[in-house]
């Protein structure tokens, strides 16, 4: 139940906060403002002035007041404290439109209950229809609530069935075996083999649909229902003695629960409906504004990397400079004090050199957080959004190629924020942050290296502002035509009554021709790369003004400066797709006003396809994690992926695959025994124990009294509700359903007392309590337990009051429950509810706990494991592009098409599963520890860095291939790839296909050289997933793949043709026709030597090659510090022992003491008094 509601309401809530609130607080502290919105940054200031004169590329003429001081600002009125109050407990629209709504359905079940009719229809189950309406959720989207609600009504049905089953077998049972026959006028006496049958059942029903509710996450709200239902049925069977007692007592429960889905239905679709495809664009709104503030926020680092320091620290330096400064400080304490912390921090910054955030990065961290986390959930929104039957304008297939042009969007700007990440790595390696201690020698290189990284982030700024300004007013524009955001109100008057000269040649977002002038605009920063490449080559000192790119003198081309290039072009390149990206989606757009998709709105209803493969995929392992978890505002547990077969299916040593019937039969039955021992059984196992332990109490002749009497069956529909597979969540859930209850008791008392127990006061304050409790499940989506199982307990203890004051005391007695008053009934069902969370708490840790850090570790395994089948996905497009074998993606069939879809899919896998890793290193700090630490640090490690690998892997993915369909990769080959250009492709003019060729051929050759570390990469990282699976150690000296350095390669080629000529004169002599073969190798390892020469640097070809090189280099240096990390886990197998205590050891091997990652794994082995030794797997 601690899983977050995505595409639920809390979403368009949150989506629309992040847009209008989070971005621009973002920006103000990022681009140098204040908390209260005044500029701090001239430059700033005028960079917004700059972006305000639209695409058109005009400036507006000064006035003649220009040179006169300019007028402050007008400040807006500050907000009231309402108004503040407001904003910061976020109750906007839809939260209150869900707030409400979501309280009108137990409202209305109880309140119907007040009618003769239905009093009489419902008896004592009358406050079922109040729960089931609860369970029901009706705030869900649309879509999500019908595929809901279909399985609620499968479970409610199959269970009522069952239930017969059930009473009728155990009514038999002491049909069979009483001796005297009961006397209809006295209470049933107790008969233990109906108790007994009743029993069994009660255990087989939980335990399988509970091992049901954990394979299938989807029906975790179904089989609570069908909890209910089978707990309230058994635990009654031993006071039936009729066929028409029990079928009465079904027949009320089935109909009960029937009228709260009803109640439920009509609220969800009635009552403000909530359809699925407006959430989705909700949260497409919410993705435009997050990506315009990404732009924005972007612009402001790179910006401040052109300061001297780009890693300064505003604690240590502006505490003594901007706060106190030494003209200010005139006591002697504090200078003293300020003396004794500036050497304090000294030595910290001594023993510490890591290079610290600035405000700017941890801005654009965050923000660029939050991106990730929406993209995940528009992916398991996406389906929903098709399948829903709406009014609208945008068809299904629509809707999957905007998703499909955004992805493209968001790549290549979330590919700039990790330019955070090289530079940090840089400061690292090249010892940038320095102390009081830094030689002169050493500070002197050192600030060299930053001024020439300074000067190249000054020629960036003017490009990149002018981009920036063009991203976002692309971004405005789509968004505008797609009606995904409001157009403002000038452009809605121009509209009205055009005014041409007035407009001048401005073109603003949402003119006709916006696409042609943002094109221009993409192409202006395209044609002025090459001055910012000749602008660098100045300041290497490789050229003069008077020489071009193709004069650069080579020789003094060092590994470094290669290193600088290739991260110039990687900014350069990543900032050019981003504004293509944009531009089309601005075409996308567009097309649409075009054609007149647009103009009005349709009934769109889902094809049959859609539908064929909804029902197909609903019990498919590929997607019972992701699309159809419909109902994860109540799930139990995380996100579950399917890995394939690899990962999921083990080969077993002991058997070969069938190959006749006889086998095939006998792997049949050992599939039995595979059921029962697999985790899914087991927790359906404990969550019958769990059950029968109070249930227990109904089945035995001295306590079945008691039973009905203080209504325990109600602890067992609280372990229905709360059991849980791990034990972190179930410490965390049974604090907080204890709370939950505690609450709402209190909220009860005070509904009744206030009103003095008068009805239509009880049913007005309900509703408020109600509304109010609904909050918190929208906006604290982890207390989601607590506040369901506040909201039931609150209509557990007003129902049974109102139906006490309905039909009498006499009446509600007759089930064999005393009448409680509401002062005693309240503190009762608190010592209920407590007393079912403590059974469902120790049936989770009992007998062997499965805790969260397991199944982070497990998640961990599986994400690298994905990460090595994303790689190799894009090792294969790549060299099938590069083989010219792949074909056109467009096209069904071919392999191109079927790996970009692979990619695709692998890329929602990882995007879904890397936000739970953080779910679950939050919940296990709610374990106890038993033993030593939990290493968090490195398990926080490990998920920060196969996150870095999972964004280099998608800057991989889309460079060879694209986002998606409609989203061609940024390589040149592409044209050779597909068998109709568009029309308005946005690649470079001038490059024809024999250069495409040229490049290609060049990189087909760089590949097969390379292929052993792309394989390695592969290896390693699964090597890394089954370690942190099995929890076995890893291999001694693995050797960790590097990546591979260009500048080394070409001399290399440079060598080999150099030998192949060589001897392809010796040969000419015997052989000619050898001789010509060897001299073709030659010039074709020539043409390739003149392709990936730095002389080279301004073709497209030459930057794109520098894309997937700084990618490679980033992901084996993440890999490195990943094998470290995980081996310092798991451990090392260790063959190396001590002879006789002395410090000396002896190995088997050489070297055999030696760790895999660089020496650090085994050293921290051997620490601690020979900790691991002779530690063999």
């Amino acid at each position: 139940m601690e899983g977050s509601s995505s595409g639920s309401q809390d979403d368009i809530v949150r989506e629309h906060a992040v847009q209008e609130e989070s971005p621009h607080k973002q920006l103000e502290s990022s681009n140098g403002r204040d908390p209260d919105g005044h500029s701090t940054d001239d430059s700033t200031a005028e960079a917004e002035a700059k972006e305000g004169g639209g695409v058109g590329g005009r400036e507006t003429k000064p006035t003649a007041t220009s040179n006169a001081p300019p007028l402050p600002a007008p400040q807006p009125p500050k907000p009231g404290f309402v108004s503040r109050l407001v904003t910061k407990l976020g109750l906007d629209a839809p939260t209150l439109v869900a707030m409400f709504k979501g309280a009108i359905p137990p409202t209305v079940a109880l309140a119907i209950y007040q009618s003769d009719a239905v009093s009489h229809e419902f008896s004592t189950f009358g406050y079922i229809i109040g729960i089931i309406s609860v369970l029901s959720l009706s705030i869900l989207p649309r879509g999500k609530f019908v595929q809901t609600l279909i399985f609620n009504l499968i479970f409610l049905s199959v269970g009522s069935a069952v239930a017969l089953l059930i009473l009728w077998s155990a009514l038999q049972a002491r049909i069979h075996t009483q001796t005297t026959p009961d006397d209809p006028r006295a209470p049933p006496t107790y008969n233990s083999s109906q108790s007994a049958v009743s029993a069994v059942w009660l255990f087989a029903n939980i335990w399988i649909v509970n091992t049901l509710r954990a394979k299938y996450p989807s029906l975790n709200v179904p089989v609570i229902v069908y909890s209910i239902l089978t707990n309230i049925s058994c635990t009654l069977s031993p006071q039936i003695t009729s066929n028409a007692a029990f079928l009465s007592i079904v027949r009320r429960l089935f109909t009960a629960m029937l009228t709260g889905f009803a109640i439920a239905t009509a609220t969800a679709l009635l009552v403000v409906p909530l359809p699925s495809r407006f959430v989705w664009t909700a949260q497409l709104k919410g993705m435009i504004g997050l990506l315009r503030g990404v732009v924005k926020q972007e612009k402001a680092y790179l910006q401040s990397l052109e300061r001297e320091d780009m890693f300064a620290v505003p604690a240590d330096i502006c505490a003594a400079t901007h706060v106190d400064g030494p003209e200010d400080s005139t006591d002697g304490e504090s200078r003293k004090s300020q003396e004794s912390n500036s050497k304090a921090k000294r030595q910290k910054n001594k023993a510490d050199p890591a290079p610290k955030s600035t405000t700017e990065a941890k801005s654009l961290k965050e923000t660029l957080f939050k991106l990730r986390l929406l993209t995940s959930k528009m992916v398991i929104d996406m389906p929903f959004a098709k399948r829903d039957i709406a009014y609208a304008k945008l068809s299904a297939k629509d809707l999957s190629t905007t998703m499909e042009l955004f992805r493209g969007v968001v790549i290549p700007i979330h590919g700039i924020g990790t330019v955070i990440d090289i530079f940090q790595r840089l400061a690292e390696k090249r010892g940038w942050i320095t102390t009081s201690e830094t030689p002169l020698e050493v500070l002197a290189e050192v600030n060299e290296d930053k001024r020439v990284w300074n000067e190249v982030m000054r020629q960036l700024h003017e490009p990149f502002e002018k981009l920036s300004a063009a991203l976002d007013e692309g971004l405005q524009h789509a968004g505008m035509l797609l009606e995904i955001l409001p157009r403002p109100k000038e452009a809605k008057k121009s509209e009205a009554s055009p005014d041409v000269e007035a407009k001048g040649d401005m073109i603003k977002p949402g003119d006709q021709g916006f696409a042609a002038a943002l094109r221009v605009r993409i192409q202006s920063f395209r044609d002025v790369r090459g001055s910012i490449l000749r602008a660098w080559t100045k300041e290497k000192g490789l050229s003069t003004d008077d020489m071009s790119p193709e004069e650069m003198n080579d020789t003094a081309f060092s590994r470094r400066d290669q290193h600088q290039l290739y991260i110039l072009l990687y900014i350069e390149r990543l900032m050019e797709a981003a504004g293509e990206g944009v531009l089309r989606v601005v075409e996308f757009a567009d097309t649409k006003v075009a054609d007149g998709t647009m103009k009005q709105k349709r009934l769109i209803v889902p094809k049959p396809k859609v539908l064929k493969k909804w029902i197909k995929s609903v019990f498919n392992d590929e997607d019972k994690g992701q699309e159809n978890n419909a109902d994860n505002m109540m799930e139990s547990g995380l996100p579950v992926i399917y890995m394939g077969d690899s990962f999921a299916a083990k080969r077993e040593p002991e058997h070969l695959p069938p190959t006749n019937a006889w086998q095939r039969a006998g792997n049949g039955l050992r599939a039995v025994s595979r059921f029962f021992s697999s985790e899914e059984s087991a927790f359906g196992f404990r969550a019958a124990c769990a059950t029968l332990t109070v249930g227990i109490v109904a089945f035995l002749e001295n306590t079945h009294r008691f039973f009905q009497e203080q209504r325990l069956v109600w602890a067992m529909i609280i372990i229905a509700i709360g059991m849980t597979q791990t034990s972190g969540q179930s410490i965390f859930g049974f604090i907080l359903r204890v709370l939950g209850t505690l609450a709402a008791v209190i909220l009860t008392l005070i509904t009744w007392y206030i009103v003095d127990g008068r009805i239509a006061g009880i049913f007005v304050f309900m509703y408020l309590f109600q509304a109010f409790t609904i909050y918190f499940l929208l906006k604290y989506p982890h207390f989601i337990p607590a506040i369901i199982l506040c909201m039931v307990t609150q209509i557990l203890i007003l129902g049974y009051e109102l139906q006490v004051l309905k039909i009498g005391i006499a009446a509600s007695e007759a089930s064999g429950q005393p009448f409680y008053p509401i002062y005693e009934l309240a503190p009762y069902r608190l010592a209920t509810v407590a007393g079912g969370c403590a059974v469902s708490f120790f049936w989770t840790i009992f007998p062997a706990p499965v805790t969260e850090r397991a199944w982070l570790r497990r998640d961990l395994a599986a994400t690298l494991y994905l990460l090595a089948n994303y790689f190799s996905v894009i090792h294969s497009s790549l060299k099938s592009k590069l083989n010219g074998t792949g074909g056109d993606r467009n096209v069904k069939g071919t392999p191109a098409h079927h790996l970009a879809k692979q990619r695709v899919r692998l890329f929602g896998k990882l995007m879904l599963l890397l936000p739970s890793l953080k779910e679950h290193a939050d919940f296990q700090k709610w374990e106890p520890t038993v033993g030593g630490k939990f290493p968090r640090e490195l398990y926080e490690d490990i998920i920060q860095r196969a996150s870095r690998i999972n964004s280099y892997l998608t800057l991989l993915s889309f460079t060879i291939g694209g986002g998606g369909k409609y989203t061609p990769g940024v390589t040149l080959t592409d044209s050779l790839d597909t068998k109709d250009k568009d029309a308005q492709s946005t690649t470079p003019p001038g490059e024809d296909d024999a250069n495409a060729r040229a490049w290609r051929d060049a990189l087909g050759v760089l590949l097969r050289s390379i292929s052993p570390t792309q394989h390695g990469i592969i290896s390693t990282l699964t090597l890394l997933s089954n370690a942190l699976q099995s929890g076995h150690s890893i291999p001694p000296h693995l050797k960790v793949p590097r990546p591979y350095d260009i500048t080394l390669e070409l001399k290399n080629l440079d060598a080999a043709a150099s030998n192949d000529s060589d001897s392809s004169r010796t040969r000419a002599r015997s052989d000619a026709s050898l001789g010509l073969l060897s001299m073709s190798a030659k010039q074709r390892q020539q043409e390739i030597h003149g392709l990936l020469d730095p002389r080279n640097m301004t073709q497209a070809g030459y930057a794109e090659f520098a894309v997937l090189q700084v990618c490679c280099l980033l992901v084996c240096d993440d890999l490195d510090r990943l094998v470290d990390s995980v081996s310092k886990l798991v451990g090392v197998v260790d063959f190396s022992y001590c002879v006789g205590g002395s410090d000396s050891t002896t190995g088997l091997s050489d070297s055999s003491s030696s760790s895999s990652a660089g020496g650090s794994a085994s050293a921290s082995l051997h620490e601690d008094g020979g900790r691991g030794k002779g530690k063999v797997d």
